[in-house]
């Protein structure tokens, strides 16, 4: 087993965290001190109201010895492979645990409350839970994360469909996946030959983002006019969220990987099957396409994210993020299809 180096912390598995002061502590200290990132400390605060107390006017607030005594209780029983939320209602009430697993590892995190019961506090006071009961899995995104380092796809892809059929599209990928991929970022260990937790991630987010979308096409929804997203290399994972998203509001969509634009998207949108264009950063070759399609006055065109160029022509709107993308331009189809 590799060791941390000295100073430097596995953001997945806490290896090498420091030892702390009694002082108040900031985020990023309090994230060193636990080996997590700070996204998640952010997320545990957001979702399990274990954020800082201590609060000095005209401050940050900050974390004191109790709260981190708290997080500390949360992030070994994580390890000790209790769901997220169960780990969480403990360490906030100091329920003594039962029944649960000896010294925890990676493994045993990323099987937390997937492979085992989820237990709840009042539960544990009774002793080790009732056998072969499953409940719902409680996700977060260092539970993602872990996941994801063990390469277990299987998982990941279980735990994103849960939480996209719980939080919809967009809310998984803002506030789960963005974060599992910030802690994986910040990850110093090296992975083992064929694994990459970040690839692992992405394609099962994938999948689960096809389930979503095969299931959101038979459900009931007002008629909306279909949609071509086209993003360049570095884009395309937000292309496909956005149009997972749109499938989730009833709008039909598809993707179009555009290093450079030729005649592709423009004669799609022009030959009816997309009355709606809509493109993220800024492909070669966009601007002719734009003005193309602002003189022919048919399509619409939504260009997404702060890198797309500025172009005010008419017909021609600027969204600069994700989920007012969604909602901009679910409404423009729904009204193209009602005014036709």
């Amino acid at each position: 087993m590799t060791e941390a180096t000295p100073g430097e912390v596995d953001p997945v598995s806490g290896a090498g965290s420091p030892t702390g002061s009694d002082a108040p502590l900031t985020v990023a200290g309090v994230a060193g001190r636990l080996g997590v990132a700070a996204s998640t400390l952010r997320t545990w605060a957001r979702r399990y109201g274990l954020g800082p107390s201590a609060h000095v006017a005209g401050a940050h607030r900050k974390y004191t010895r109790d709260d981190v005594a708290r997080l500390e209780r949360m992030r070994a029983l994580t390890l000790q492979g209790v769901a997220p939320a169960d780990a969480a209602r403990a360490a906030v009430s100091d329920v003594p645990l039962t029944g649960t697993p000896a010294e925890g590892s990676l493994a045993e995190e990323a099987r937390a409350s997937d492979s085992a019961e989820i237990v709840s506090p009042a539960r544990w006071r009774h002793g080790a839970p009732r056998a072969n009961r499953r409940e719902r899995v409680l996700v977060d995104p260092l539970s993602v994360a872990a996941a994801a380092v063990e390469a277990d796809s299987d998982r990941v892809e279980s735990m994103l469909a849960q939480e996209i059929g719980d939080r919809g599209v967009a809310r998984t990928w803002t506030e789960t996946v963005t974060d599992a991929l910030a802690t994986l970022a910040d990850r110093k260990k090296p992975n083992l030959p064929g694994v990459e937790p970040e690839a692992v991630l992405r394609a099962a987010f994938l999948e689960a983002l096809r389930t979503s979308t095969a299931k959101a096409a038979t459900e009931d929804k007002p008629e909306a006019a279909p949609v071509l997203v086209c993003a360049p290399v570095g884009h395309r994972l937000s292309a496909h969220v956005i149009g997972g998203a749109l499938a989730e509001a009833g709008v039909p969509s598809r993707i179009l990987g555009v290093p450079r634009f030729d005649g592709s998207a423009p004669d799609m949108a022009r030959a009816g099957q997309a009355k709606i264009l809509a493109v993220l950063g800024a492909p070669d070759g966009l601007e002719q396409v734009v003005r193309s399609l602002s003189e022919g006055g048919e399509t619409p065109v939504y260009l997404l994210g702060e890198d797309a160029p500025k172009m005010w022509l008419p017909g021609v709107h600027h969204v600069r993020t994700l989920p007012a993308a969604v909602e901009e331009i679910a409404a423009a189809a729904r009204e193209s299809v009602r005014s036709a």
